[in-house]
């Protein structure tokens, strides 16, 4: 709908469009929406976007409420939209290694994972559908940032598949926790397995989540300037 500014009209008006650059005035057609001729191959990034869209959103649909910060539009867009690069990127490679996969995607934006967990965390296929986080060992006082007077740390190792196309099987979901005392003892190194049944060629999503118990409560603090989240790997299932 047009609209009168003080820089004239802008907007569309019936089968035109009213726009400025640089101060000056221009009018043109409105678009129309290109139809595909019979036959014609679909364009391979409206085919990809509209894959994610459908797939990623029913994987990120399947693992919100694990986290203690809410769920908005502005999540849902920025995890999609890193989504989609990394299939664009990938889809179409023989093999699509989790354990290869390259940066991350915050979840709880606003918020970095690497500024809170000061440790590196292997991420490896170990074969019928299982996927390792190898944790190195930790002190919590030195590799941790934690809140004033956090008492209990506790991790959340996310994993969810798909299989990215119609299918009988559903999206796959498995949560480990892995909850202890803050302090500046050292804990030693610790492996996770995380196994939603996939199946070989599914794609899967592993993200690591971190809560805090603060002394005198009996829950971890929903406070969002506390929660990190992070999906730190992407890519296809092995056999």
């Amino acid at each position: 709908m047009g609209r009168v500014t003080d820089a004239g009209i802008r907007g569309m008006v019936g089968p035109v469009v009213f726009y400025v650059v640089d101060g000056k005035s221009y009018v043109k057609a409105k678009p129309r929406k290109r139809k595909r001729k019979r036959g014609e191959a679909p364009d391979p990034l409206e085919t990809i976007f509209g894959t994610v869209s459908t797939y990623g959103s029913a994987m990120i649909q399947r693992m919100k409420n694990s986290f203690l910060f809410p769920f908005g539009r502005g999540t849902y867009n920025s995890l999609r939209g890193w989504m989609r690069n990394q299939y664009a990127q990938n889809y179409l490679e023989p093999v699509w290694d989790i354990a290869s996969n390259s940066g991350m995607c915050q979840v709880n934006a606003g918020i970095d994972l690497r500024d809170f967990l000061k440790t590196s965390i292997a991420i490896s296929d170990k074969g019928s559908a299982g996927i390792g986080l190898s944790f190195p060992p930790v002190n919590p006082g030195k590799d941790l940032k934690v809140p004033p007077r956090t008492t209990k740390v506790n991790l959340k190792l996310i994993m969810v598949s798909s299989p990215f196309r119609e299918s009988e099987s559903s999206t796959g979901f498995c949560m480990e926790q892995y909850p202890f005392e803050y302090s500046d003892t050292l804990i030693p190194a610790r492996e996770f397995i995380l196994d939603t049944h996939a199946v070989a060629g599914d794609i899967a999503i592993v993200v690591i989540a971190i809560e805090y118990q603060i002394s005198g409560s009996d829950f971890y603090s929903n406070d969002p300037r506390w929660l990190p989240a992070a999906v730190v790997a992407m890519g296809r299932i092995k056999k």
